[in-house]
């Protein structure tokens, strides 16, 4: 199925990057205005293991990877740019990455599966024939 020309799954992609740059970001410059997490109702106590006082550092990799570079692959996917499909994979991957780094931590929020299911969404929908052909301007069969 197509809407305006494109597949729907390519607008489900841009979808879910969409809300993960958001939601990064909202998450991110909280954490930036205040480290502490005292804003979004965090304690440092899961950071004692770590080189980290504060959530100022996790707040910088909110921002840039999960809310700025889903923004860019986002404008990279929507006008057919030939390395942001693969790119959107690249972010579900750091994604799955940052956590295991927060299981590791043993940092434990409601957000954790919601974060997994949108790593687990970008990776299927990236990885989809029709986007992968849409963005590469090949013909979908």
């Amino acid at each position: 199925m197509r809407v305006r020309g494109r597949p729907i799954v390519l607008w489900g992609l841009l979808a879910v990057l969409g809300q993960l740059s958001v939601r990064a970001l909202v998450g991110g410059v909280a954490l930036l205005l205040m480290p502490s997490g005292e804003l979004v109702g965090l304690s440092t106590a899961p950071l004692d293991g770590t080189p980290f006082g504060s959530f100022l550092v996790p707040g910088i990799t909110l921002v840039a990877v999960f809310g700025l570079v889903p923004a860019i692959v986002c404008y990279a996917v929507y006008t057919r740019r030939r390395w942001g499909w693969l790119v959107a994979v690249g972010v579900a991957v750091a994604m799955l990455a940052w956590l295991l780094v927060e299981a590791a931590v043993g940092f434990d929020r409601p957000t954790v599966l919601l974060n997994l299911g949108t790593a687990g969404a970008i990776l299927v929908l990236a990885s989809h024939p029709s986007v992968r052909h849409d963005v590469l301007g090949a013909e979908v069969s």
